[in-house]
C-alpha cells in the first residue's frame, strides 16, 4: 500500500469482524449490522451486550479488527436496546472526522510512529524561586473529544462532547448532567482518559444549571 494513499473498505464488508477500543483490552464484540451513523456489535452468546458504536469514532481497520476511539469507561454509553437517531450521534463528528466516514473506513495495517502522536507532555516551568510541581498539559485539545473524564480522586465525570476557547463541555452518561470545566482544571490526558485537578465534590460549581 502506498505511503501517500490510503486504501478503504466499505462498512458492509466488515460484518463479522471484531471491534476493539483504544487498546486490545477494550472488547466491543463482533460487528453484526451497519446503520447510517453507527455499527451494531454484540458481545457474548446471550445478546446481553449489544453496542451501537458511532462510525465517527472509528480509527482504522487493520485487516482483522476494526478499531474505535472508545475507552473502557465509554462502553456503557453505547450499550442500548434501540438504534440511535442520526441527530443523536451527530455530536461525535468533529472537524477531524473524514467526510465519508459513514460509507467507508481506512485500512491501516501498520501504525507509524509519529512525533505528534504524543498527547501529554510536561509543562515548561519558569524559575520563580518557588518549588512548583510540574503538571502534564494537553498538547492537542482536539484529541480529547469523546474521551472519558475522571476527577482527581478517580470518579467518572462524563465524556468531552465540545471544546470552547477556555472550557471543555462534559456530559455524563445519558446527558443527565453537563459541566463547563475550565481548561486550566485539566491535569492531563493519557491518550484514553482526561484527568482533572479537582475532586468530584468540587465540580458542582462548573455544573450547567437547567440542563
Amino acid at each position: 500500500m502506498s505511503k501517500n494513499k490510503l486504501d478503504y473498505v466499505e462498512w458492509n464488508e466488515l460484518k463479522g469482524k471484531e471491534a476493539r477500543g483504544v487498546d486490545k483490552s477494550v472488547d466491543l464484540g463482533e460487528i453484526q449490522g451497519v446503520g447510517r451513523t453507527y455499527v451494531v456489535t454484540k458481545k457474548g452468546v446471550v445478546d446481553k451486550d449489544k453496542f451501537y458504536i458511532p462510525k465517527a469514532l472509528a480509527e482504522r481497520y487493520d485487516g482483522k479488527e476494526v478499531w474505535f476511539n472508545v475507552s473502557e469507561g465509554m462502553k456503557s454509553e453505547f450499550r442500548r436496546d434501540n438504534p440511535p437517531s442520526d441527530e443523536e450521534y451527530a455530536k461525535y463528528r468533529t472537524t477531524n472526522s473524514p467526510t465519508d466516514i459513514e460509507d467507508k473506513i481506512a485500512v491501516v495495517t501498520e501504525i507509524p510512529v509519529k512525533e505528534d502522536a504524543v498527547v501529554v507532555e510536561s509543562e515548561t516551568m519558569v524559575d520563580t524561586g518557588i518549588q512548583t510541581e510540574e503538571q502534564p498539559v494537553v498538547v492537542d485539545w482536539e484529541k480529547i473529544i469523546h474521551k472519558n473524564v475522571r476527577s482527581m480522586d478517580g470518579e467518572p465525570v462524563g465524556n468531552v462532547v465540545a471544546l470552547y476557547p477556555d472550557t471543555i463541555h462534559v456530559e455524563s452518561q445519558g446527558s443527565r448532567m453537563a459541566y463547563e470545566i475550565p481548561k486550566d482544571e485539566v491535569k492531563g490526558f493519557d491518550g484514553a482518559e482526561v484527568r482533572l485537578k479537582a475532586p468530584i465534590t468540587d465540580l458542582e460549581r462548573y455544573m450547567k444549571r437547567g440542563h
